[in-house]
């Protein structure tokens, strides 16, 4: 594997032979490399390379004009921003636009004149007029810039017009690519990559020089068709005739080498369509294989982002947690597809799931590809977004069930091993984004689990037999727990009581128990059946039954992003950002009563 980000730049003539067409700025910079970033890079069709403002400063007020050569009916105009180079790591790196002003005149058609505030990520900015304008001269001023986190330069990369709908301007490089010299330039080129390709499989630690041209074929297309391009394409048309190559693409996906990234973001950057898709999932894929390949050792205690044993991910979904009689928390790792277990002192020591993977299996519609602490699946000991768990006690210990996004219920016994499952027989989908729509909880009266799917209730015994099925009046909840042999269900700032039958007995706790000002908050019950509350404006509450205070302290003092909690003699966890937060309630709640009285006594 290749540890250095392989650099896609290739040395360009300055003066391009044009059918038609030049290109004027006002300053090109040349860089401590004697590399000459000049307007001609503007309309080179490569991405590899670029323009770049000489004049002292970050780039407000340059300027750059691309004359067509002839008059054309403009229908788009695109723009690549920044140094691309090496990808998002170069586009940080220095300066690139912010807003630019557009203008179309010389054609005999009217004027145009844009201005447009561009996104500060890595992209292809697709200005698509109103209507056909008939010009000859295309001017771009930079307004403002985006400051490089390092250098100050401000670099563009390509420009182009009617990106994607310019066939009739490549009619010449067609002939040619299908004439018998055309098709032995390719072959050619076809050669050298599987040659490239073999020299790096043979080597111990890959071929630094072989991954740069296979790069370079892949994100800025095969050499013999940028020059041909250059002396047969228009300027301003070239980015879209220098198509990627697709057998260096395929080249570079079995390799797997994360140094390829920035040729796939330049294929992307440089197609349109399903293809520019195709190869945007490619780069992330790629991301997550570089994450993958990057774990970290030492966690946290507690908790991080991320998909290592110990790390959370729940993409600011809820992360449901209990902990059983010995203090140690499972928690519904979700983005991950496992449970994990933590020890009493914070330490994730095990986990069930499958092995870590890349995946897109992120509720029904999916999410970009991201490094997964176990992979998705359907077998046994396996999950798809794990939504809540619940403990279930017994006599030699403590076994737990899972309710996954896929409806499926999975029992596991006191030493972690999956007895049975089956799946929920409904039509209910469940939508990511809205904080929980999937809830269980054993009910010890009914020695029965009770599941939540959306707006339905319903129970098995651990046979996997349904025993209850029955529509919840107040609709979808956000939150479950059982108490005293009675439901209750959270609906907003609400805590609604529902019998186990289904029967809806009324609200027992709201704003007047809890006060104002916050949105969401959960529920548990501790080993001596008391109830706790903790709501997203950073507040503990302990009940000693709904509506009886016991006490209430403060456990955060920043808001809580849609928290979870569990609680275990008087320890309060609590799920936020991908970490969970411990803290020592009854201790809390004292050191609060000392400082008060402090305080009041003066000292």
């Amino acid at each position: 594997m290749l540890t250095a980000i392989v650099g896609l730049s290739l040395l360009v003539p300055d003066v391009h032979a044009a059918v038609n067409g030049r290109v004027s700025a006002s300053s090109s910079l040349t860089d401590e490399e004697g590399v000459r970033h000049v307007a001609n890079r503007l309309v080179d069709g490569l991405l590899g390379d670029g323009w770049a403002e000489g004049a002292d400063g970050n780039g407000e007020g340059a300027w750059f004009e691309v004359d067509l050569g002839r008059t054309t009916e403009v229908e788009s105009v695109s723009i690549w921003p920044g140094n691309l180079v090496k990808g998002k790591q170069s586009f940080k790196q220095y300066s690139r636009p912010r807003t630019i002003k557009v203008s179309l005149s010389g054609g005999g058609g009217e004027p145009v004149e844009l201005e447009y505030l561009l996104e500060d990520r890595m992209t292809r900015l697709d200005l698509v007029l109103e209507a056909p304008s008939k010009a000859r001269k295309l001017r771009v001023e930079v307004v403002d810039v985006y400051e490089g986190i390092i250098f100050s330069q401000m670099h563009v990369a390509e420009v182009a017009v009617n990106f994607g709908r310019s066939g009739d301007r490549m009619e010449g490089l067609i002939k040619w690519l299908d004439s018998s010299a055309g098709l032995k330039a390719a072959e050619k080129h076809e050669e050298e990559v599987k040659e490239r390709y073999k020299t790096i499989k043979a080597a111990e630690f890959g071929d630094l020089e072989s991954l740069r041209v296979i790069m370079g074929q892949a994100g800025d297309g095969p050499d013999y068709l940028r020059a041909r391009a250059l002396a047969l394409v228009d300027v301003g048309y070239r980015a879209a005739a220098i198509r990627p190559s697709a057998l260096a693409l395929s080249a570079l996906k079995k390799l797997k080498d994360p140094n390829a990234i920035p040729a796939i973001e330049m294929a992307a950057l440089r197609s349109w369509g399903r293809t520019e898709r195709e190869f945007q999932d490619l780069a992330e894929i790629f991301y997550a294989h570089q994450e993958l390949l990057s774990a970290r050792n030492n966690l946290p205690y507690w908790g991080a982002s991320g998909w290592e044993l110990g790390a959370l991910q729940g993409f600011s979904e809820p992360l449901n947690l209990e902990a059983d009689r010995h203090g140690n928390l499972y928690v519904a790792d979700i983005g991950n597809n496992r449970i994990q277990r933590f020890s009493y002192e914070g330490r994730g020591e095990q986990q069930w799931g499958g092995d870590p993977g890349i995946t897109d299996a992120w509720f029904r519609d999916g999410r970009k590809f991201y490094a997964s602490g176990a992979a998705p699946g359907d077998g046994p000991g396996q999950f798809v977004n794990p939504l809540d768990l619940c403990m279930i006690p017994g006599e030699e210990g403590e076994g737990f069930a899972v309710l996954d996004y896929e409806m499926r219920i999975q029992v596991y016994d006191e030493k972690g091993r999956q007895r049975i499952g089956w799946t929920v027989d409904t039509d209910a989908r469940l939508d990511p984004g809205v904080g929980g729509e999937g809830f269980i909880v054993w009910v010890p009266k009914k020695r029965a689990l009770y599941a939540v799917i959306g707006q339905y209730l319903v129970g098995y015994n651990l046979d996997s037999e349904e025993v209850l099925r029955v529509e919840l009046e107040d609709g979808t909840p956000n939150g479950l727990e059982v108490f005293k042999g009675k439901l209750l269900l959270v609906y907003g700032r609400e805590v609604v009581r529902y019998d186990l039958d289904g029967f809806r007995w009324g609200v027992v706790l709201d704003e007047e128990h809890l006060g104002t000002g916050y949105e969401d908050l959960d529920i548990t019950v501790d080993e001596n059946g008391k109830l706790w509350v903790v709501t997203d404006k950073g507040w503990a509450y302990k009940f000693r039954s709904p509506g009886k205070l016991d006490y209430k302290i403060q456990l955060s003092a920043v808001d809580l992003v849609r928290p979870r909690v569990a609680v275990q003699e008087d320890i309060l966890y609590t799920t936020d950002r991908d970490r969970i937060i411990r803290i020592d309630a009854l201790q809390a709640k004292m050191d609060a009563e000392a400082e008060a009285e402090a305080e009041a006594k003066g000292e």
